[in-house]
């Protein structure tokens, strides 16, 4: 048995993650009837069958399933070896980062900045977006999420905490007057993300979404609610990143009350797979590793 054309194993692990042979086929710009074969040649020279088929679904077989680490193994190595006896070390070519749209506003820009200086031919393509893209499929190779990751296929590194103030402006705070206790925001309009509705205070267990009795704005764009806030039309509850900047201009000021309220969802950069991952892309993730966390502290 010998596995004689690599190109087999890519049309293999391609298949394997979109589970279409058709968008495989589109991602490695081949006609569907090249990928057929060469899909069929490796189930040939293996002697098993990798895919189960239907005219609605593509899913990996047992043995397809034990493929898959064993091939992102072997073209990882490969890729590896190609990099490291290449005529330059210098990196080189594309790399697509997506973002949730409120790091616009954040530290990303100068990260990338420091990193093109030291890396000037890698062409950094960055999408910012408050959905959450599907990786593979949309042909990302980063992202930063803030968000529980569902997608079991994706390989995730922390970059540090979510903490969730709630912050107001002080005319609103001097018209209104100033909560002391979540009792007291009862009395007020609040400005929340949707995700963070079920968000509970540590001492008395309510949530959020339990103390919105006033009329309550919620939304999952959390740049319009910090804008909200900032016309003084009620009190936002936003990510400590999120409303650094603001609170040290003194633009806005923090609500502490007798009760501290739960962080959201820590922050992540995923990858589809830290296999198979070219160079560029893993100097950049671990740049993101090395220096965001240190704005998420730094703005707490």
């Amino acid at each position: 048995m010998k596995i004689q054309n690599l190109e087999d194993l890519v049309a293999f692990l391609q298949v394997a993650e979109l589970k279409s042979f058709s968008q495989a086929a589109k991602t490695l710009s081949v006609p569907v009837s090249v990928l057929s074969k060469r899909i069929a040649r490796l189930e040939d020279v293996l002697g098993l069958r990798l895919f189960q088929r239907s005219t609605r679904a593509v899913n990996l077989t047992e043995e397809g399933k034990i493929l898959v680490p064993q091939a992102q193994r072997i073209l990882g190595d490969i890729k590896e070896v190609e990099e490291q006896f290449a005529d330059t070390n210098e990196l080189k070519g594309p790399v697509r980062l997506t973002l949730p749209l409120t790091l616009a506003q954040g530290p990303i820009a100068k990260i990338l900045a420091d990193f093109s200086k030291s890396h000037p031919k890698v062409e950094v393509s960055v999408h910012f977006s408050d959905k959450l893209e599907k990786l593979v499929e949309s042909g990302f190779d980063l992202a930063i999420r803030f968000s529980t990751l569902e997608d079991s296929s994706l390989i995730a590194r922390r970059l540090g905490p979510n903490y969730l103030k709630i912050v107001a402006s002080p005319s609103y705070l001097k018209k209104h007057g100033t909560p002391k206790t979540v009792k007291d925001l009862l009395k007020h309009r609040l400005f929340f993300l949707s995700i963070h509705r079920q968000r509970k205070f540590m001492k008395s267990g309510l949530s959020l979404g339990e103390i919105s009795k006033e009329p309550t704005t919620h939304s999952n764009n959390g740049l319009f609610l910090t804008e909200l806030m900032k016309l003084g039309a009620g009190i936002a509850v936003r990510s400590h990143w999120d409303v650094a900047d603001l609170l040290k201009k003194k633009e806005v000021v923090e609500v502490v009350l007798n009760d501290r309220l739960e962080s959201g969802h820590d922050a992540y950069i995923v990858t589809p797979s830290n296999r198979y991952m070219s160079r560029r892309v893993r100097a950049l993730m671990d740049t993101l590793v090395q220096e965001f966390p240190k704005f998420l502290e730094s703005a707490n």
